[in-house]
């Protein structure tokens, strides 16, 4: 007798009551295929690695079962066909690997609901922390940036004292300057060709 392990994905709008049912539904069509359900184990909501037929979040549900011959290729038809389910994945596993849940389904179900609204909640306290200390670390940057005169050099984005800076914008306006004036000379004689040309 072979092992096995099926991963699926149920649709995340599912309330706990229907959720229920459809696991259990799952455990009945493994049973009409030839299989023996071992252990379901309720690994709760999460959030898709890609959207899968438009959904960002899915419930997780690992089922544990033995079987034999077409078992898991029966089984893989039923789940295609239940529109409740995303996705599923069927591995081979050794005996070893089986697991031993004490936990109904029940119990799993609502432990993982609370487990989820306390991160989330726990997120949303996060979310306001990090926002705190951003506008802290704002305000603390402003306040260097506005130290009187005299207490540290001034600097430009070089990292060069602020006379020397200033020089150097000095020197590239007189060129840029010097070069439009070099434009200008060489236009004004390509005006007076212009003009001689006409008068012929």
């Amino acid at each position: 007798m072979n092992y096995y392990e099926t991963l699926y994905i149920v649709h995340p709008a599912l309330e706990s009551g229907r959720l229920k049912d459809i696991i259990l539904g799952v455990e009945e069509n493994l049973k009409k295929s030839g299989g023996t359900p071992l252990t379901t184990e309720f690994w709760g909501k999460r959030k898709l690695a890609f959207f899968i037929e438009k959904q960002k979040y899915g419930t997780y549900v690992l089922l544990q079962f033995n079987g034999e011959g077409k078992c898991t290729s029966d089984f893989a038809v039923e789940l295609e066909h239940n529109p409740n389910i995303l996705a599923h994945l069927t591995t081979v596993i050794e005996k070893d690997a089986v697991k031993e849940i004490e936990e109904d389904l029940e119990t799993q179900i609502a432990g993982k609901t609370r487990e989820i609204e306390k991160a989330e909640s726990t997120s949303e306290d996060g979310k306001k922390e990090t926002t705190e200390t951003e506008t802290a670390t704002e305000a603390a940057v402003t306040e260097l940036n506005t130290e009187p005169e005299g207490t540290a050099p001034v600097r430009s984005e070089e990292g060069e004292p602020a006379e020397k800076a200033e020089a150097t914008k000095a020197e590239e306006t007189t060129t840029d300057e010097s070069a439009a004036e070099d434009n200008t000379e060489t236009q004004e004689p390509a005006k007076e060709e212009t003009a001689v040309s006409e008068e012929e």
